[in-house]
């Protein structure tokens, strides 16, 4: 079988790593030879986006009738994990079109307490926003990864592996609904969360994807590392992102959505404003969610996850953001 092997320049070899699941500085990808279009034909530009976070990325959010009507096959969902959304089986390493759930599978939509069914995502309407507002021959493709309850830490390249083994963690970290989430993306082959990012937006990149941007929903579980800020956790994830993607540092947006109401969560206040963030990621902007509403049911609102029109909405404003910051509208 035919293999492609980037290889990058940086020159870091961490001892004992080899078959360890650990990835080193010095990663060297062997992406497979999939077809990720698989009979699609990409008219135009192809535009990429990275969407990351914890439960409210992953799609808290009821699916309604409208949020599967109107979606165009101009917004393709790169598929990470395979299995069956949207009543279909979805191929791991294949472009779709977006229809929800993104992230979870079918079997996973009752909510734990079996009073409301999940799955809808901000990026469903990211998505949908920008491909109401750009060309026509431009299509938009999003790898998106993310898990309930997950730290910062969670999605670190290196410090990942250390994290979900208790090293340097913060009191009751990582949890069970952690070990769950890190187990489906190693069930699933990938090296850790992080790695699944980067070897699908390179997939992506390798049929002539453009990664433009980064949208991210997380807070409220922290950076789960002790003696490390939240804002320079970050900082290492983008930058490892954007150098394992071969883009110039600094050079695409990072979108950070604020936790519920507003609020910061367990950031250190960095969710606050654009000043507080770009005191570390000169190309972070912060994306309010006052007037986001929550969800209902069982014990709902409970002042954390995002109900469906809250979602649509805060969705709606990454899309928006995205638009001013990389076509200019």
């Amino acid at each position: 079988m035919k293999k492609f092997i980037l290889l990058f320049t940086v020159v870091l070899i961490l001892c004992g790593c080899a078959g360890s699941g650990r990835l080193s500085a010095a990663k060297e990808y062997i992406l497979p030879d999939v077809d990720i279009l698989d009979g699609y034909e990409i008219n135009g530009e192809f535009h990429v986006y990275i969407a990351f976070g914890q439960s409210n990325m992953q799609g808290p959010g009821e699916i309604r009738p409208q949020d599967r009507e109107g979606i165009s096959e101009r917004f393709r969902i790169m598929n990470v994990v395979a299995g069956r959304y949207a009543n279909s089986f979805r191929e791991k390493h294949k472009l779709y079109r977006a229809s929800p759930p993104l992230i979870i599978t079918d079997n996973n939509l009752t909510h734990w307490t079996g009073a409301f069914t999940i799955g809808l995502s901000p990026v469903d309407y990211f998505g949908r926003t920008l491909i109401e507002n750009i060309r026509q021959d431009i299509t938009i493709g999003v790898v998106a990864v993310a898990n309930g309850d997950m730290a910062l830490a969670a999605f670190h390249k290196t410090k990942s592996e250390d994290y979900f083994r208790g090293s340097g963690t913060l009191s009751g970290r990582p949890s069970q609904t952690e070990m769950q989430g890190m187990n489906r993306y190693k069930g699933a082959g990938y090296a850790n969360m992080y790695d699944a990012i980067i070897q699908n937006a390179k997939l992506a990149q390798r049929e002539g994807g453009i990664v433009k941007g980064i949208i991210f929903h997380q807070g409220e579980s922290g950076a789960g590392l002790a003696n490390v800020s939240w804002a320079d956790l970050l900082k290492e994830i983008y930058n490892d992102m954007l150098s394992d993607l071969n883009l110039a540092p600094n050079s695409i947006p990072i979108l950070l959505g604020q936790t519920w109401n507003g609020g910061s969560g367990s950031t250190g206040g960095v969710l606050a404003s654009d000043s507080a963030i770009k005191a570390v990621l000169p190309n972070a902007f912060i994306i309010s969610s006052v007037g986001c509403t929550g969800r209902t049911g069982q014990g709902q609102p409970d002042n954390i996850h995002f109900g469906s029109a809250g979602l649509q909405l805060l969705g709606t404003r990454y899309g928006e953001k995205m638009l001013e910051l990389v076509y200019g509208n």
